[in-house]
């Protein structure tokens, strides 16, 4: 398996302007990406099948708003276990990875154990996801929930690598 180290080492300034340009717009044609960074199709093409095949670009996807889908609700909670093992840890992480509410989630250190962030359509889904799905962790001994009340910079907000 590549290492970050080995894949950080055979990225260019070249990739570099690649990868930007397509957190910007994914869905611009390879011909004006490879204007954009001065180079020719063909190669532009390679570095984007090179930088696919080693898993820098994991994946395309559209960037939505989801308000205008009818999911006003963000929440992140801080979710603190009774207890940890192996399995039960890979439980509960298929267990999430299967709830289409759960956009993020990360076990974690300190105060808490396990940080989920939701998107869900008011706070009556809300309650219903919490007591119909996430109630079924029986090893959670305590949930503390916390609402965006404002986006100040979304995940939608890309990170160019500039500092790779």
């Amino acid at each position: 398996m590549t290492t970050i180290l080995e894949l950080n080492m055979n990225i260019d300034n070249i990739d570099k302007r690649i990868l930007k340009e397509l957190l910007i717009n994914s869905k611009q044609s390879i011909k004006d990406l490879a204007q954009k960074v001065e180079l020719s199709v063909t190669p532009v093409h390679e570095r984007i099948k090179k930088l696919e095949s080693t898993g820098i670009i994991k994946g395309y996807s559209a960037n939505l708003d989801i308000k205008k889908i009818g999911f006003n609700l963000v929440v992140y909670m801080n979710i603190t276990l009774i207890r940890h093992q192996e399995e039960l840890d890979s439980e509960i992480a298929n267990y999430i990875n299967g709830l289409d509410e759960v956009v993020e989630a990360y076990f974690v250190s300190g105060d808490f154990d396990l940080m989920v962030k939701a998107v869900l359509r008011d706070m009556s889904h809300y309650q219903e996801f919490v007591l119909h799905k996430m109630s079924r962790i029986d090893i959670i001994s305590n949930v503390r929930s916390y609402f965006v009340i404002k986006d100040i910079k979304d995940h939608n907000e890309r990170i160019y690598p500039d500092n790779l």
